[in-house]
């Protein structure tokens, strides 16, 4: 057995419904959570009647469930579940009915359960309640919440330990980043993982349904790190990339403080992440943990991409081809023109490979002159103060900076006075569509591109590095459409 959906209902009638339902879509067990239920049942025959093995789970409130009963009426629930031809009785790890010998118990599996409501604990601490559970029942279960890289590494590393001992056991994560430990579970070690029967019908935080479950048996897992997240329109033009690819593949939120950067790459090896996309503010500092940069990634010192081949991580640099397609279909001419790049971090790096590539005359202006200073020297242009550059005339004009996206300060980068009618303006920034920036260009005079442009084009180069399919531009062109509503 290894997919178990955890059925939560408010009858026996709705929960045998529910059971039979994941039968048909390809269960191999199903647990009934009694705690769920309006008021505990006396009689058990629906579920007797289907045949897909079931485990019986009433929750206590201590334990993130509802069940607020005596251990009395429990023991009697269990009891007549067992009868019932239930195959697995769920107990936590301090249940005082873990101490009993009754016979008829014993007949059903006993699962010993323990479930952590804060942050995942160290390695040791999970490895130690583990033991203890499995040395009290047939099969040890536990679930750790995991809203952070650092938390969800601790769990794979110690669910790498467990699987030495030898012993069965089941090892998950719930919150934020406990999909993947659902779609991974083979690679924690686990014999098992738990399902729900739809989306949004979820017995706990981080559970995935059972069809994606099964599709992703052997699918594409990538995602975007970087903090914050929020903002990100990519899972939704990846998901559909996938979707028009005919390719089983999920993406996914890995949001990381600098710090945890060396445990999210070893996340990658150890959980098979096929693609990472890289975002403010960590396309530089990543470079150090990966195994080898390309040459996209060199030229522009940032990598916004990071391809897992075989356990081998290579950094790569999307976004200045992305801006030369977005470019290209705006039909803008960047050769040779005098352009001013606001900003200094990894976008304004692609940026400056792009229009050095086009033999364009480089201006950079950031808050801080000496970044600037740094990003002019590595693309033979020249740095400006943001003051100086309001007073020069530019053919080309791009934001590099995060000013005016959605969760940071609405201002504009640069005095909108270096508008002029005729300049190319474009903003990088594709949430919110049209940012102050491109309203006041547009407003003087100025043809502007969207950042959503960049963000499309370097999504297809993305996703082609990771599946080997390019997708078209209509069908991530249109899951931003969606995103927006």
């Amino acid at each position: 057995m290894t997919i178990c959906v955890s059925v939560g209902a408010t009858t026996i009638k709705e929960a045998a419904e529910a059971v039979s339902e994941a039968q048909k879509k390809g269960a191999d067990l199903a647990e009934v959570r009694f705690d769920l239920l309006k008021e505990p049942p006396s009689d058990l025959t629906p579920l007797k009647n289907v045949s897909l093995p079931k485990m019986a789970t009433l929750r206590s409130k201590a334990h993130g469930g509802q069940w607020a009963g005596g251990d009395k009426a429990k023991f009697n629930l269990y009891r007549r579940a067992v009868r019932a031809g239930f195959k697995l009785i769920d107990l936590e790890d301090d249940s005082p009915l873990l101490g009993s010998r009754d016979r008829e118990l014993r007949k059903a599996e006993l699962v010993v359960s323990h479930h952590e409501l804060g942050e995942a604990p160290p390695e040791a601490r999970i490895i130690e309640i583990m033991l203890l559970a499995g040395a009290r029942g047939d099969l040890a279960k536990g679930a750790f919440v995991v809203n952070t890289v650092g938390g969800l590494h601790r769990l794979v590393q110690a669910g790498k330990l467990l699987s030495l001992t030898g012993r069965r056991f089941v090892l998950l994560g719930t919150g934020d980043l406990g999909p993947i430990t659902r779609m991974r579970y083979r690679r924690l070690g686990s014999s098992m993982t738990y399902a729900s029967l739809d989306p949004g019908r979820e017995t706990a935080p981080g559970q995935v349904d059972v069809a994606t479950l099964k599709k992703m048996e052997n699918g594409i897992i990538t995602g975007i790190t970087g903090m914050p997240l929020g903002h990100s329109f990519s899972p939704a033009l990846h998901s559909s990339a996938f979707e028009a690819a005919g390719i089983a593949g999920e993406y996914l939120k890995f949001p990381a403080h600098e710090s945890e950067l060396p445990q999210l790459m070893d996340l990658m090896r150890e959980l098979d992440i096929a693609g990472l996309n890289v975002t403010i503010p960590h396309k530089e500092s990543v470079m150090e943990h990966l195994d080898k940069i390309d040459a996209s990634a060199e030229e522009v010192g940032a990598v916004n991409v990071i391809v897992n081949r075989k356990g081998r991580l290579i950094g790569m640099n999307t976004d200045a081809s992305g801006l030369a397609q977005a470019f290209k279909a705006a039909g803008a001419d960047v050769k040779e023109r005098r352009s001013l790049i606001i900003g200094a971090g990894g976008a304004a790096r692609a940026c400056a490979a792009f229009l050095r590539r086009e033999g364009a005359d480089i201006i950079i202006a950031n808050r801080t002159r000496s970044k600037a200073k740094e990003v002019a020297s590595r693309f033979s242009g020249r740095d400006v103060s943001l003051d100086e550059a309001a007073g020069l005339d530019f053919d080309v004009i791009v934001n590099c900076t995060p000013l005016g996206m959605e969760g940071f300060p609405s201002q504009l980068p640069i005095d909108p006075a270096v508008f002029r009618p005729g300049q190319v303006v474009m903003d990088v920034i594709y949430n919110p569509e049209r940012t102050p920036f491109l309203t006041e260009a547009e407003g003087r005079g100025c043809k502007t591109i969207l950042g959503r442009e960049m963000l499309i084009y370097q999504a297809m180069d993305a996703f082609e590095a990771w599946t080997g399919q390019r997708p078209s531009y209509e069908v991530m062109a249109e899951a931003v459409r969606k995103e927006r509503g």
